[in-house]
């Protein structure tokens, strides 16, 4: 029986949420890869499709990194994202772009950017702000550039995928190319999804 998100996912289906973002971390060469789940659609209500194209009630139920960013985040007396978050529904402009993105113009660049150049000094007033699972996900923990993409799982739009990195890669089109596959294609993340959650979210290609 498909599980439902966020209140029926378990130990076991976090754990092999983490086992397929680290299969992701080593093909693609990221630094970190994070996963957003779209709330599901419980029996009884309209089956019409989501009135917000961006769907709100999207849930953190992932992150993995590195070994070196691992230690960068230590060393900031920073807790592991993915357990701190779980469960998160703040959503960010940049999870947004990347759904608008899948539900809007498929065809064209699907990604959502996010990026930082050093910062002199120590952290800046939107840093001291964050709490304390989001100041691990970010330049804090040595992270130069991150990319969004929504994932697609029966023609919707289920959820985001984040995939960070360290250093840019040297060849930015064939990464953008795995992460695409990862999150769009005949994946075995795809195929976890799809063969146990109750997906939902908007529909891709059309707002």
């Amino acid at each position: 029986m498909a599980v439902n998100i966020p209140e029926e996912i378990t130990i076991q289906e976090f754990q092999q949420i983490a086992n397929c973002l680290n299969q992701i971390l080593g093909d693609v060469g990221a630094s970190q890869v994070s996963l957003r789940l779209n709330e599901s659609r419980r029996d009884g209500e309209p089956a019409t499709d989501c009135e917000d194209p961006y769907f709100h009630f999207s849930y953190f139920v992932g992150s993995v990194q590195d070994a070196a960013t691992k230690d960068e985040r230590i060393k900031s007396r920073i807790v592991d994202p993915g357990l701190f978050r779980f469960g998160d529904n703040v959503t960010s402009k940049e999870i947004r772009e990347a759904v608008g993105k899948a539900v809007a113009v498929p065809q064209g660049d699907l990604f959502a950017n996010r990026g930082w150049q050093p910062q002199p000094g120590g952290y800046d007033v939107s840093i001291k702000m964050k709490g304390m699972g989001s100041k691990g996900m970010g330049r804090e923990a040595g992270l130069k550039l991150q990319k969004y993409i929504g994932v697609k799982v029966n023609g919707r739009c289920v959820g985001a995928l984040g995939v960070s990195f360290r250093a840019l890669p040297q060849d930015i089109s064939a990464a953008e190319n795995q992460i695409k596959h990862w999150a769009c294609g005949d994946s075995s993340l795809v195929g976890y999804l799809r063969d146990t959650f109750n997906l939902w979210g908007p529909s891709w290609g059309s707002p």
